[in-house]
């Protein structure tokens, strides 16, 4: 990608070509528009996921720009939750030519049903899903990529918190791609904890009511509750968990990693709930000990600053946004099969944290992201 110049060295330049009456190269040096597509969920169940994607989108290309010869352009798609819009919108920008990539949302199933569509046009779709099927270049094909949590992770970190206790544990899990992988993640990991799930329960997306998913997930008298949901719901789920006096230990997934703060009824139903996740999340926390850490802290700052608190959904998009940017800068092409070929050995130290891809593995964000996170005093903060 062409960086920008000194302001000095342009007005130099235009002093130097005018004086000798030549015509100035500039113009003709100006790189092509990097134009990115984006279905998002602006609206319905996910919005919350949907708008953090968006804003760091925004800011994240508000700050490239200005700082690069080469403009970046975003085409906006609301999906609405809705995964039947979300391929038709998937398939609208795979039809424009202008588009060299396309970044989606949280919706796993709709990567994997826009496979074909992305593949014919040959345009690199990135995921924002926590499906695992996503990543697997077999089943999803060689076109898509993914910048969102993996469950294998997530249930290890979980495990972790409960070895050597013989616990018995209570799963709640959406009736989605993301909690199927959940729920299969889990039972390898806590079986090898020699931990007990007692029962798993399932909750639509589009719950609005949990206390009967609750109390029967709690019928067993489980010693924990791992909640494997999106931030929202895990909050509702712990508020009903503390009304039906459930004490033991409140374990959350990645994807719980919503909105720094809590409102107070969640936070006194999730104090001393953990979970796993980038440590972005609470890096006003961390000294900055390098440069990528100090790197994040710049991203926390500016985001807060942006719009007034901090999402921890905001990195996986800022982060897919970065891998397409680095594809292009790297092979100095906005072409939909550079940028394609260029994703497949993409290495670098993200928003979210060390993002890796390989032809055989198309999940960017590595183990080493992660970070047990704690809530306490109204928010997310270190465990340590």
């Amino acid at each position: 990608m062409a960086r920008l110049r000194r302001l000095s060295t342009v007005m130099t330049l235009a002093t130097l070509l005018a004086a000798t009456g030549c015509t100035s190269p500039l113009a003709a040096d100006q790189p092509d528009d990097l134009v990115i597509g984006a279905d998002l969920e602006l609206s319905g169940a996910y919005a919350e996921m949907g708008t953090a994607f968006e804003r760091a989108l925004r800011l994240r290309v508000d700050q490239l720009n200005a700082a690069n010869d080469r403009q970046i352009r975003v085409v906006y798609r609301d999906n609405r939750s809705d995964k039947s819009l979300s391929q038709s919108n998937i398939a609208g920008l795979a039809a424009d030519s202008e588009i060299s990539a396309i970044i989606t949302g949280a919706c796993g199933e709709c990567a994997i049903a826009s496979a074909a569509a992305v593949a014919q046009r040959g345009v690199p779709l990135i995921s924002l899903a926590g499906a695992d099927e996503v990543a697997d270049a077999d089943k999803a094909g060689k076109f898509i990529f993914k910048v969102g949590p993996n469950a294998k992770d997530g249930a290890a970190a979980v495990a972790a918190q409960l070895t050597g206790k013989s616990a018995k544990v209570a799963v709640i899990a959406t009736d989605d791609a993301y909690g199927d992988d959940g729920v299969d993640a889990l039972t390898v990991a806590l079986t090898n904890a020699d931990a007990t799930i007692t029962t798993t329960r399932r909750v639509a997306t589009t719950a609005t009511e949990f206390s009967q998913t609750v109390d029967a997930a709690l019928e067993g008298k489980p010693d924990a509750l791992v909640v494997w949901t999106g931030a929202s719901v895990a909050g509702e789920i712990a508020v009903e968990a503390r009304k039906a006096d459930f004490d033991g230990r409140l374990l959350f997934d990645t994807g719980a990693g919503g909105n720094l703060f809590f409102d107070k009824d969640t936070a006194t139903a999730a104090e001393g709930a953990l979970m796993a996740f980038p440590q972005t999340m609470v890096i006003d926390e961390v000294v900055a000990t390098n440069p990528a850490k100090s790197f994040r802290q710049q991203w926390f700052r500016d985001y807060t600053a942006s719009y007034g608190g901090y999402s921890g959904y905001a990195s996986y998009a800022a982060d897919a946004l970065e891998l397409v940017v680095a594809a292009v800068d790297r092979t100095d092409s906005t072409s939909r099969g550079s940028v394609r070929d260029a994703l497949d050995f993409m290495q670098l130290d993200g928003f979210t944290g060390p993002l890796s891809l390989r032809p055989d593995d198309h999940s960017a964000v590595m183990p080493q992201a992660l970070a047990l996170l704690v809530v306490r005093d109204g928010r997310w903060r270190l465990a340590s």
